[in-house]
């Protein structure tokens, strides 16, 4: 394993706010498993017409907490940006889409804006219906694909 992918995994490691995402990446790391952080390591998840979406897995190319509340940070800026103040989100029902929920409720409200999480799993149009009835500016839903 080279170098700078070990100081990039050290790196995020560090910042990781999951204990659990951080350990898995660790015991990579002390295992010599170079596949998995390779596969976690090979570039950041973008923005596509679906959204940004990807496998739940550690570091930058996987759906986790840290990723999630990056998106939701900048989110939050372009909200800011513009003067739009209030947020709706929802959620479907896959592994982990509540913590990712959450986590973008807590940096919102972090921000400031008035956030509104929608009670349960539902589908994405009632996310929309939800963001025009609240008059919210923005409507976010968590999902993500699976591989």
């Amino acid at each position: 394993m080279d170098d700078s992918l070990e100081q990039e995994v050290h790196a995020w490691i560090a910042d990781d706010p999951d204990p659990l995402t951080a350990a898995q990446l660790q015991q990579w790391l002390d295992s010599g498993n170079e596949s998995e952080l390779r596969a976690s390591f090979n570039g950041f998840l973008q923005f596509g017409t679906a959204g940004l979406r990807g496998p739940i897995r550690p570091g930058p190319s996987g759906m986790n907490r840290a990723v999630v509340g990056r998106a939701a940070s900048g989110i939050a800026a372009y909200m800011k940006e513009r003067n739009l103040s209030s947020v709706v989100i929802g959620r479907d029902a896959r592994y982990g889409s509540e913590d990712f929920t959450f986590e973008t409720a807590e940096i919102m409200s972090g921000a400031g804006m008035k956030v509104y999480v929608l009670p349960r799993p539902l589908p994405t149009p009632v996310l929309a219906f939800a963001t025009n009835e609240l008059l919210c500016d923005v409507g976010i839903m968590v999902t993500w694909r699976t591989l």
